[in-house]
């Protein structure tokens, strides 16, 4: 019998899984097509990232080649190897929950070149709609991390267009 990675301290069950798909309203706000997304639903019907590229589990998006300008939404339950994969690559955008407790958030915090909080509703793979108990964290590396973290904040009901630029020496 296979061990079921856990999320959150519980079991992953049909309604506990990894799969949290990011909101369209995401990508519509910053208006752009990523190069990569490096985490996409198996199923093509259940991706929202306007991509050029999908990289799934089958395709092993942690260690496949990134090129370009990636959008990362991880598995939660093992995420610190894709912020380091993230953090490492320099141009991106990464959603993952605001949890202070653990290593992975300051290497995302020290990577990102802009981050913002928000409250996102996650579709989920059994069709409905949840809400994680967190905010999240939306960081951006690279060309455009200002301008798309400032358009996503802004559309996001609950931030009120708040976020941070990091100025660079």
């Amino acid at each position: 019998m296979t061990q079921q990675p856990m999320l959150f301290g519980s079991a992953v069950t049909p309604r506990t899984t990894d799969e949290w798909y990011t909101p369209r309203w995401i990508f519509e706000a910053c208006g752009v097509t990523f190069d990569m997304d490096v985490c996409a639903p198996a199923d093509p019907d259940s991706r929202t990232v306007p991509a050029r590229e999908y990289l799934t589990a089958a395709d092993d998006g942690l260690t496949a080649e990134w090129r370009g300008y990636v959008w990362m939404n991880p598995p939660y339950s093992a995420a610190a190897p894709w912020v380091d994969r993230w953090a490492d690559h320099c141009s991106g955008v990464a959603l993952l929950p605001a949890l202070p407790e653990v290593a992975w958030c300051g290497v995302l915090m020290n990577a990102a070149d802009a981050v913002a909080l928000l409250s996102v509703e996650f579709h989920r793979p059994y069709g409905g709609v949840a809400r994680l108990r967190w905010p999240l964290i939306l960081a951006a590396v690279g060309k455009d991390a200002g301008r798309n973290v400032a358009l996503i904040s802004a559309a996001d009901q609950y931030s009120g267009g708040s976020y941070h630029v990091r100025a660079r020496a």
